[in-house]
Order: C-alpha cells, then structure tokens, then sequence
C-alpha cells in the first residue's frame, strides 16, 4: 500500500463517489475503482457500501477515513518539510576554544551574508574533543590547533604561537625553559592545544609543569594573570589587548618555540556540500594574511 491508495480513499470519502473523485484526483475513473478493491482486498475489510447510486461508508471504512486522513496530513506535512530542508544548508562546525572564542560570531555573519538558509551549529570544546566528533560525523569538520588525529584528513589555515604573560607589577627577565617550568604557571587543561603544545615542547627537554591554576577559560586565566597570581600561557591574539594597554607583559622564553599551526579537519570520506565549502574558504579568507606573514617569519 502507498500513501496514493490513502489518498485516493480519502478524495473517494471527501466527494461522495468515484466520478467526482477521479475528476479532483485528475484520473481516469477505472483507476479510482481499481485503487480502492485494492484496498479493501490488501486490509480484508469492505470500506463502501452502494446505496442506489450513492457510495455509503461502511463502519470499518468510517474507522479507517480518520486514520487514512492523519496518514495523508501527516505526509504532506512531510513532504513540506522536506522541501524546506532542501532549501535550507546545514554547517556543523567544531572549533577549539581559542578558534571559537576569536572567529566564531565573524564566521557565522558573514557566512548568513553569502549563503542563504543557512543553519550554523556549533561545537567548541578542547581540540581532542572536537576532533572526536568529527572523526564520528557528529561534526562535519572542525578547525584546531596543534596536532591532529591521524585519522583525520587536515589542511593548514593559519599559524600562531603562545605567549608568556604576567602582571606590571611582577618583573621577568628572559627565561629559559627551565625557570618557566619552575615558576607559578597558569595553564589551559590537559587535552586543549595550548596545554598540549607547551607540555610536548618541555618535555622534549625532560622538563615538566606542576601548573598553580588550570582551567578551561582563556579568560579566566587572563583575569588571573592580570591580579598577579603567576604566568599564563595562551595564544597571542588572546593577549594583545592586554599587551597594547599595558595590562600585561610578555616574558622572553629563550630556547623555547612556541609557534603552532592550525588545521582544518574531517573525515576523509566526507564530501562537503556548498555552505561548508564556504564556512571553510572564509576561515582560510580570515587568516590569509596571519598564514602568509609567518611562512614569510619561517622562510
């Protein structure tokens, strides 16, 4: 049975006999006759009765109208639907916490601008988090720092590097990687990019950190910086503000690099659709300068 055999029951119900139905239906009337046998001989119930010429509702067909009638609203409201989605575009971007919190609500204005319909949704939790996502199509592709899932297909974009910084009133002369790790340090938690980063890079030296504060929150790390409470280790971009005003001082790290990529990943199987084309071309638009200016520093 397919929601024609409900439809044409229902045209059937709604005109009172089969010539007025297969005229609204636009079929030829045989047509209409045959579709209701067939339901009547598929389900084993008689659905209409002829009184003289008239076609009179039997009490099961009367029964079964209602049902056949939820069944066709419930499908044009289907098909309304899926009409809708298909205009719509869909982009479920994942974003480490520095790449959310500094590109985000840019990426999603402009990217209203040139694609109509769309439907941003966004994840921004530590690198290794969305990269899990990702790699499980609850993502469609993620952008992160540092390193990547070798799972994952990924593509450079940009390029920055952490910055050691700590209150006016403190004084720091140039550090080697050693005082630093001894010092009070105020850190991003184990798992996101920046901690990741600067633990592999000191522990490529035999050294290691017993961090005074840890937390998910660039901003919270800032704050604290800013009060005194020790050095904190963040993505520049994040500390520039601070640096301009004087409300922060960078330290010298000596012997220590701290630069880093950022990528954008997906599965290697997936094929991306046109907004996500674009979601992904304006974060290589946003920091083509950024990526240029530091392969120049590079080279």
């Amino acid at each position: 049975m397919t929601i024609r055999h409900l439809r044409t029951f229902c045209a059937v119900c709604e005109e009172g006999g089969i010539t007025r139905a297969a005229e609204k239906l636009c079929v030829a009337q045989p047509s209409v006759s045959q579709t209701i046998a067939e339901l009547e001989r598929y389900y084993g119930v008689k659905l209409f009765e002829r009184v003289g010429r008239r076609l009179v509702l039997t009490p099961e067909g009367e029964r079964l109208r209602v049902r056949a009638q939820e069944a066709v609203a419930s499908f044009s409201e289907f098909e309304e639907a899926a009409a809708d989605t298909r205009a719509r575009h869909f982009v479920r971007m994942g974003a480490s916490v520095t790449i959310g919190q500094m590109v985000l609500p840019r990426l999603v204005r402009e990217l209203e601008r040139r694609v109509e319909n769309v439907e941003f949704s966004g994840f921004v939790d530590s690198a290794a988090s969305v990269e899990k996502l990702v790699e499980d199509g609850s993502l469609d592709f993620a952008a992160v720092e540092g390193n990547v899932s070798r799972v994952l297909h990924a593509e450079e974009f940009a390029r920055d590097r952490l910055a050691a910084v700590y209150a006016p009133a403190q004084s720091y002369g140039p550090l080697t990687p050693k005082e630093l790790s001894r010092l009070p340090l105020l850190l991003r938690l184990k798992g996101s990019a920046s901690r990741d980063l600067l633990d592999g890079r000191l522990s490529d030296m035999g050294l290691a950190v017993q961090p005074w504060l840890q937390s998910s929150s660039n901003s919270a790390l800032l704050s604290a910086a800013r009060a005194g409470l020790g050095i904190a280790v963040l993505p520049e971009a994040l500390t520039h503000a601070d640096l301009e005003r004087g409300t922060l001082r960078e330290a010298e790290i000596v012997g220590l690099d701290l630069s880093r990529r950022w990528f954008l990943v997906r599965r290697s199987d997936k094929k991306l659709s046109f907004a996500q084309e674009t979601a992904c071309s304006l974060l290589k638009e946003f920091f083509a300068p950024v990526a240029t200016s530091e392969a120049e520093k590079t080279e």
